[in-house]
């Protein structure tokens, strides 16, 4: 018996080893290729193939590549350098470009080992240092390593009696018709690795446009330019020069125009600005370096790399182009992923405003109003408080306690530091003004630089905070009074720019008001500028929702669909942000439960994951969990495209004002359970909306099943079991 148990033990040692062995050579060649997909911005191993192929045509390139990433990946796993940065390929591709100019520079095997022996580690370190010292500032490292340590093997190969490989014969790039000016494109594409054919060109053009249908719109654009460029100044230059010309001009305008910043017009513009001033540093450097046998290669790109992302750090305002400072993606996935920010959202600046008082007030005086609001001081909202009957008082409003709003909480818009208090101006009788003391009593906050906030007419020595201290959004500020230039109890609301009393007033829009309408169910605004005659309160959550949506961490919902099961565990990383991973696909669902809302942000990974049905139907739920508020969100319209027609309209998206579907949600119950029902606004011809989704929800147990209707193609998926890991499970 003992035996019989011995033998189970150890096949199962056996599968566990081979299992592990497994795991480790897919990790291996994932990450071989992700060196290679690097060299054009991706993350995709299906790229990283199609740039290993383009490196087959020549025997010496391939094993130069190859040695290059893998010197540089055991070299880094042997440093213990960042494990996370070796596996996404950021170690491998600088090697990899170091592999392939070795190999076609050279003659002879002595340079490749003494590639993998020396010139690689140098390069591995260099790479880790660039990054460190680049870390600090936010810049990239790109290929500055494989540029310093290829120039040092071109100085020392003399000295070490290496003697230099067969030069490619020097042509006369004329450019007469279409077909050569393919031709020459994919010669300068194929030159990045060393390798100025055609065939290699056209395989990494294939893993380009397979990557991004903008960045390949940048690097066809980018080319086409260089060629307007070289005609002036070079009636017949050589192809060597154009395709240095045109592989920096195609690469430089794919970093500006949709890596580092989001495309749109403006990128496409500094794009442009970028392959003009990297086609001078080529152009200029091109005969001084060339003296002293040093090539231009990469140089043009990484330097007005550098200068353009050092000067745009000058910028007052991060817009036009807008900078990647997100997760960054391909260029499709940075484009859908701000303009679906914007649209969803419509913060003016950069924190929320509430409303600043408790329940339901009447908008009186908005902006550009009647009687005070003009001028400097155009951007304000008063507010007072309407009864059942409609009146803003009850009795005959003579005296200041017959009216709704006086002495109800005002309470802090924003989280911020108290700059400035009045509290001891008294309030007027009803009809009368205090000119003397026009603001009567205040709290002043100042919330980020450039940015205040003033209530103002408050109650005389109900201010219930003190100059310097420090609030947050909902903190008791004071009551609602009628002091200064009020003939009747309101509050003044404004923001300004600075602390002063009397400054000049800034646009200001409240975020999640809910509008409540006569006659129509309450509809909650994303963004609102309150309007004269429009009644408006914040949310009201209710303690439930979080049991409907504060989901378990360590729980995994083993989710069945027409496709096979998936297993979702609900996260935290690193950063603190919740999230759902998928065992299956290794997408990843990106959520946030607040005080206010329930919201999803983002889905990385593969399409097929039902993570992306999830992000469909449960954008974003307020938690007031009322059954008669209607709200809306936006999804992006990109996931919802065929992919023919998703390809051809990403050649355009930069270009489009926006690019999203906006739906309508509400909730109901059903028994126990919440269920969050949404349309889209656009409907086809029949008038039936061409979104439906549907999600439901169980106390204290998560999401049940979604269901997710697309021009009349439902897919769906529920939930059939639910289990728990431990901590240890976890860590692993």
């Amino acid at each position: 018996m003992a035996r019989e148990h011995g033998g189970v033990d150890q096949r199962r040692g056996s599968m566990q080893v081979g299992g592990t062995m497994r795991r480790d050579a897919v990790a291996a060649v994932r990450e071989i290729l992700l060196s290679y997909a690097q060299v054009v911005f991706s993350r995709s191993p299906l790229v990283g193939a199609l740039l290993l192929l383009a490196t087959a045509v020549s025997q010496r390139a391939l094993c130069g590549g190859l040695l290059g990433v893998a010197a540089a990946s055991a070299t880094a796993l042997l440093l213990d350098l960042d494990h996370e940065a070796r596996r996404d390929g950021a170690y491998g591709y600088n090697a990899l470009l170091l592999g392939l100019g070795v190999a076609q520079s050279f003659a002879g095997t002595a340079p490749l080992l003494f590639l993998v022996l020396c010139a690689v580690p140098a390069c591995t370190l260099l790479t880790a240092a660039l990054r460190a010292h680049f870390a600090a500032s936010g810049l990239p490292a790109l290929s500055w390593p494989f540029l310093v340590i290829f120039v040092l093997l071109l100085g020392a190969a003399p000295a070490g009696g290496v003697l230099p490989a067969a030069a490619h014969p020097i042509l006369r790039a004329s450019m007469p018709g279409f077909l050569d000016a393919i031709d020459l494109f994919l010669r300068a594409l194929g030159a990045l690795f060393f390798l100025p054919r055609p065939e290699t060109g056209a395989l990494l053009l294939l893993g380009l446009l397979i990557h991004s249908r903008i960045a390949t719109l940048l690097a066809a654009g980018a080319f086409a330019g260089v060629a307007i460029f070289c005609a002036p100044l070079f009636p017949a230059p050589e192809t060597a020069l154009v395709t240095v010309l045109g592989y920096n001009a195609a690469f430089t305008a794919i970093a500006l125009g949709g890596v580092w910043f989001v495309p749109s017009p403006s990128s496409f513009l500094l794009a442009l600005f970028g392959v003009v001033f990297g086609a001078l540093v080529a152009a200029g450097a091109a005969a001084p370096l060339g003296r002293i046998g040093i090539p231009v290669m990469v140089l043009p790109f990484n330097a007005t790399l550098l200068v353009v992302l050092l000067a745009l750090r000058q910028r007052t305002l991060d817009r036009r182009p807008k900078s990647v400072d997100f997760l960054p993606g391909t260029p499709e996935e940075n484009l859908t992923y701000l303009r679906t920010r914007l649209l969803r959202f419509r913060w003016l600046y950069p924190l929320r405003l509430r409303l600043p008082f408790r329940g339901a007030w009447l908008c009186t005086q908005g902006v550009d109003g009647a009687f005070t609001h003009q001028g400097r001081w155009r951007h304000a909202h008063d507010f007072e408080v309407r009864g059942a009957d409609g009146l803003l008082f009850r009795l005959d409003g003579t005296l200041a306690e017959h009216y709704h709003a006086y002495r109800l909480p005002v309470v802090a818009a924003a989280a911020g530091t108290v700059m400035k208090v009045v509290n001891h101006v008294p309030d007027n009788p009803i009809g009368d003004l205090n000119l003397m003391q026009n603001w009567g009593n205040i709290v002043l906050i100042q919330h980020a630089p450039g940015l205040c906030s003033l209530v103002a007419h408050l109650l005389c020595g109900s201010v219930q905070v003190v100059e310097g201290q420090f609030v947050r959004q909902g903190d008791l500020l004071g009551l609602c009074g009628n002091s200064g230039r009020s003939p009747q109890p309101h509050i003044h609301f404004h923001l300004q720019p600075s602390a002063k009393l009397g400054e000049g007033t800034l646009p200001c829009r409240f975020n999640d008001v809910v509008a409540l309408r006569s006659g129509k169910a309450p509809v909650l605004e994303t963004s609102m500028d309150p309007q004269q005659g429009e009644e408006t309160r914040n949310l009201l959550p209710a303690e439930e929702a979080a049991g409907y949506l504060g989901f378990v961490l360590g729980e995994t919902w083993v989710m069945r669909a027409e496709a096979g099961a998936e297993h979702l565990t609900c996260e935290v990383d690193l950063h603190g942000r919740r999230l759902l991973r998928s065992r299956e696909h290794g997408a990843t669902l990106y959520y946030e439960l607040g005080e206010d809302f329930f919201t999803v942000y983002d889905v990385l990974g593969k399409r097929r994951s039902m993570l992306h049905l999830f992000r469909a139907a449960l954008p974003r739920v307020p938690l007031e969990l009322n059954p008669t508020l209607r709200w809306r969100d936006h999804l992006p319209a990109r996931p919802f495209r065929a992919w023919h027609a998703r390809a051809l309209a990403d050649f355009v998206s930069p270009f489009l004002l926006h690019d999203g579907i906006e739906v309508e949600l509400h909730l109901l119950r059903e028994g126990a359970l919440l269920v969050v029902q949404g349309e889209s606004l656009s409907r086809d011809r029949a008038g039936v909306p061409i979104i439906r989704t549907k999600a439901t929800l169980a106390p204290g147990g998560g999401l049940l099943a979604v269901e997710v209707t697309v021009r009349g193609r439902r897919a769906a998926a529920e939930r059939v079991a639910t289990t728990t890991q431990t901590h240890e499970e976890n860590q692993r």
